[in-house]
């Protein structure tokens, strides 16, 4: 079974730099943002490591207001794609995390003409997880980006009440995003209370 295990914040900066060059532009906070949430101490860096190799990482948060986490970045380097370490990740946070009653994911909505959409809704469906009926948005520098929330239960655990995973979503925009200044409003739209 792969490890999951934490990263020094000084050794944060080469999982930045390949953050950098997988995720899209929109989706990335700044360096010091980040160091500014591992400070904190809810946010964690964790690095996935299969037989002392490093082959990816997780950033993940530990919510304040519920026993859940918030999965904000996952990825596998380049050289280790597409070789089944998707699940294996999953099944080891399960594993190492389980007191938790799940985990949110966001995801990317459904295009037809970007096929890796469509292949990671169906690996997250695999996995158990749900998507949950909320209108998402996620807060970035440019206003806000429209995705699906999914929710993947650890155990038995049931999909939490929208009233809860709007307290949720709460938190993590005030952990996660506090740096913007209108995640009030992205909140609002969410909840539907303009």
């Amino acid at each position: 079974m792969l490890k999951l295990e934490p990263v020094e914040i000084q050794n944060f900066k080469d999982v930045y730099e390949d953050m950098l060059e997988q995720f899209p532009a929109c989706e990335m906070k700044d360096y010091n943002t980040f160091i500014n949430l591992f400070e904190q101490g809810q946010y964690k860096l964790l690095s996935v490591v299969d037989d002392n190799v490093r082959i990816g990482y997780l950033l993940l948060y530990e919510s304040s207001v519920e026993n859940v986490l918030w999965l904000d970045y996952i990825a596998v380097f380049r050289q280790y794609q597409s070789k089944g370490y998707g699940r294996m990740i999953f099944d080891s946070l399960i594993n190492q995390f389980n007191t938790y009653k799940g985990i949110y994911l966001e995801v990317e909505k459904a295009d037809e003409s970007v096929i890796n959409t469509i292949r990671r809704i169906k690996f997250y469906k695999s996995l158990g997880a749900k998507k949950l009926d909320i209108n998402y948005f996620y807060p970035n520098k440019d206003g806000c980006i429209d995705l699906d929330l999914y929710f993947l239960p650890f155990c038995k655990a049931e999909l939490p009440l929208k009233e809860v995973s709007f307290r949720v979503i709460k938190d993590v925009f005030n952990a996660l995003h506090k740096e913007l200044s209108h995640i009030d409003n992205v909140y609002c739209k969410i909840t539907g209370q303009y």
